[in-house]
């Protein structure tokens, strides 16, 4: 199976496949309308990356294994890394040493110009906790690091989080004990149900190899509909075998995912396996890394901000978004290319084209 870019204007403007440099000044980034920003309104591209187990590293003294960590994601164009605050299923993480903890790792990353998500309940069944005062003591740890983002919860409506939070109006309530320059989220529900934050975390379908990737084409009716940043938090995850609805082992459907959910206007994280513990990626978590990296080399900066429709939904799909004079189209999973296009640059698993210009400029 194939996927494919294309241009569709007669010209490609010098430098738009260039990847654009990643953040390095660990500054505060807040939010405009659908977008993340830095201090002087210039773009912050999210390139997220599952990292859960960095703080529980920091607290049990495994300090050196974290920042290696995070020295390999700086080196390959990481943004933001995602952490839990608490754990016990994935690993065993108390409140206490995670509120502990969280600062250090912080500053690790500050230092290496990476920001992290963090993410302050999870497995809250499992903990005897005070969700005001933890959600509090976060805030006021990220407001004392720029490079700080807040999740309230990962998965609140997920058994294995307290009935409580089960109800968005109680996330809402905790996330007015984060300090105001903190940009919040308050946690993925269903995706008509996510939003009531400074930015919107979704997990969007996993469904069956290929339908993980075209599910994602529901992005731009997302941010559409809340108005915010939406991040697609924790896709289907990368692994070693392919386990349809949780893991897929393919780089050529990461490369794709990425690509269509920067197109739709949403940002990218990446989600594996490995990432569970923050193991650096390996073998085929590696290659699924790689492919899905792509899609900042491959595509402009700033492509989320552009006009996105669905060209043909059959047989994979179709996608397009404009931007300025550019139309990039993706094609997915087989889907027939437009016969007026002409290939000008084939990769293993994707191709580069364009049109001849129109009457129209297309």
């Amino acid at each position: 199976m194939k996927l494919s870019i294309l241009i569709l204007t007669a010209g490609l403007a010098a430098g738009a496949v260039a990847a654009s440099a990643a953040t390095r000044d660990g500054q505060r980034v807040a939010v405009e309308g659908t977008r993340f920003v830095r201090p002087d309104g210039t773009a912050f591209e999210w390139r997220g990356i599952t990292a859960f187990m960095l703080v529980e590293l920091v607290a049990s003294g495994n300090e050196a294994e974290a920042a290696a960590y995070l020295d390999w994601a700086a080196a390959n164009g990481v943004t933001v890394v995602r952490v839990l605050t608490m754990a016990h299923h994935l690993f065993r993480l108390t409140p206490a040493d995670g509120l502990r903890a969280l600062p250090r790792l912080l500053e690790l990353a500050a230092e290496r110009g990476v920001h992290v998500e963090v993410v302050a309940l999870a497995d809250t069944e499992e903990h005897v906790v005070d969700l005001d005062a933890h959600v509090a003591a976060i805030g006021n740890i990220a407001a004392a690091h720029p490079n700080a983002f807040v999740e309230i919860a990962n998965e609140p409506f997920h058994e294995t989080q307290v009935p409580a939070l089960h109800d968005r109006d109680t996330l809402a309530r905790l996330a007015t004990a984060v300090p105001n320059e903190v940009v919040v989220a308050l946690g993925a529900g269903a995706l008509d149900n996510s939003g009531g934050g400074d930015y919107v975390t979704v997990h969007t379908p996993r469904g069956t190899p290929w339908e993980h990737v075209t599910a994602l084409a529901e992005g731009r009716a997302l941010v559409t509909k809340y108005g915010r940043p939406v991040v697609s938090d924790e896709p289907v995850g990368a692994a070693a075998e392919l386990r349809p609805g949780a893991r897929d082992n393919s780089p050529e459907r990461f490369r794709a995912a990425a690509l269509l959910t920067r197109m739709t206007g949403m940002y990218a994280t990446f989600h594996y396996e490995g990432g569970l513990q923050a193991r650096i990626p390996e073998g085929i978590e590696a290659e699924c890394f790689k492919a899905w990296s792509e899609a900042w080399t491959l595509l402009p900066a700033g492509i989320e901000a552009g006009t996105f429709s669905v060209r043909e939904a059959t047989k994979g799909g179709l996608y397009e978004t404009r931007l300025g004079e550019v139309t990039w189209v993706l094609a997915v999973a087989g889907a027939p290319l437009p016969a007026e296009l002409t290939t000008v640059f084939m990769g293993p698993a994707s191709a580069l084209g364009r049109s001849a210009p129109s009457a129209s400029g297309q």
